[in-house]
C-alpha cells in the first residue's frame, strides 16, 4: 500500500504529482493505492464519503496524476492522465447546488453525444432502449438500438416469442451506446452521502428526457417501435 498526498490548497494551476510539495502541517488529499489490486481509495474532504477508483495502473502512479487549482488555490479536482483519456479522479464540489448543477449538465452532454450517434446512423428502429443501475457505488446508464432485423433474430432465438423483443438483455452487447459512467461514479462519490441517490436519479431522468426528446421525433421507426425503460439489478 503507498499512500500519495496531494495538497488542499496551493496556487492557481494544474501541477504534476512531481511538482506538488505537502508540508507536515498541510491538509491533503490522501490517495491510498494497493498495488496488487489496483485500487485506488481515499475519504472525500468535507462528507467524509469513502471513494474507490477501480483499475488504476501500477505503471501510471503516482506521476500519471495531475492537480488543478481553481482561482483561489482551492484544490479543484484531481486526473489521471493515460495515453488515450483523462480520468477523472476526485472533483471538489463547493455546496449541493454546485454538485447538482455539475453533475446534470455532465450527463446532458453525454446524452446529447448519444443521441447524435443513434441519430447519425440513420437506421429505422424497433427497439429503443433506457436502462440505468445504481447501488450506491457502482453506476450504469446505456442506450441500445435494435433495427427490426435484429428484433426478429431475437424472436426467433427464443421460439416466436414476441415479449422476448422487449428485453435489452436479450440483445447483442455491441448494440450497447455506453455512458460515462466512471466519472458520473466519481462524482456521485465526492457528494454528500444523503444526496447521492437523489442526484443520481435527477441525472437518469434528464438523460432518459433528452433520449425522448431529441430522438423520437427524429429517427425512422418500424410501425411497432418502443421505447422501453428499464432498471437493472
Amino acid at each position: 500500500m503507498s499512500v500519495y498526498k496531494i495538497p488542499l490548497r496551493l496556487k492557481a494551476g494544474e501541477f504534476k504529482f512531481s511538482e506538488l510539495n505537502v508540508g507536515e502541517e498541510d491538509e491533503s488529499l490522501e490517495l491510498d493505492y494497493d498495488t496488487e489490486y489496483q485500487l485506488m481509495t481515499y475519504q472525500v474532504p468535507v462528507y467524509e464519503n469513502e471513494a474507490r477508483i477501480y483499475t488504476v495502473p501500477r505503471v501510471l502512479m503516482p506521476d500519471g496524476l495531475t492537480a488543478v487549482y481553481d482561482g483561489s488555490g482551492e484544490l479543484d479536482k484531481v486526473e489521471l492522465v493515460e495515453e488515450e483519456r483523462t480520468r477523472l479522479i476526485y472533483l471538489r464540489f463547493k455546496d449541493i447546488k454546485a454538485s447538482e448543477k455539475i453533475v446534470l449538465d455532465f450527463v446532458k452532454e453525454q446524452a446529447d453525444k448519444i443521441c447524435a450517434e443513434i441519430i447519425g446512423s440513420k437506421q429505422e428502429l424497433a427497439r429503443l432502449f433506457f436502462g440505468k443501475f445504481y447501488d450506491g457505488e457502482a453506476v450504469e446508464i446505456a442506450v441500445m438500438a435494435a433495427t427490426a432485423e435484429e428484433m426478429k433474430a431475437v424472436v426467433d432465438a427464443y421460439g416466436g416469442r414476441i415479449d422476448a423483443a422487449d428485453n435489452s438483455g436479450n440483445y447483442h452487447v455491441e448494440n450497447m451506446i455506453m455512458f460515462d459512467d466512471e466519472t458520473l461514479g466519481v462524482m456521485l462519490m465526492c457528494t454528500s452521502g444523503d444526496f447521492r441517490s437523489l442526484l443520481f436519479d435527477l441525472a437518469a431522468a434528464a438523460v432518459e428526457e433528452r433520449i425522448e426528446s431529441r430522438i423520437l421525433n427524429t429517427i425512422h421507426k418500424t410501425d411497432d417501435f418502443k421505447f422501453i425503460s428499464e432498471e437493472w439489478d
